[in-house]
């Protein structure tokens, strides 16, 4: 997705798209790794960027969801 027409504070988040590394790392896996549109920043480890994203992820809401829930059940 093309990111030249978001506002300065939604470019980077739109950059750091986890799902856009976690699409082409299933090209990769699919054997059609040059396959992107010419307008999207491309993701140079793939596999790796979505593993790491999606963890850091997992983490961050793992972590939030937790304090909240001993929050509650104080």
């Amino acid at each position: 997705m093309p990111t030249g027409n978001k506002t300065s504070r939604l470019r980077p988040v739109a950059g750091w798209n986890p799902f856009g590394a976690t699409v082409q790392a299933c090209r990769v896996f699919l054997g059609r790794p040059g396959v992107s549109p010419p307008d999207v920043r491309t993701v140079v480890h793939p596999v790796r960027a979505s593993l790491i994203r999606s963890l850091l992820i997992l983490v961050v809401f793992r972590t939030l969801a937790v304090r909240k829930y001993r929050r509650a059940a104080v």
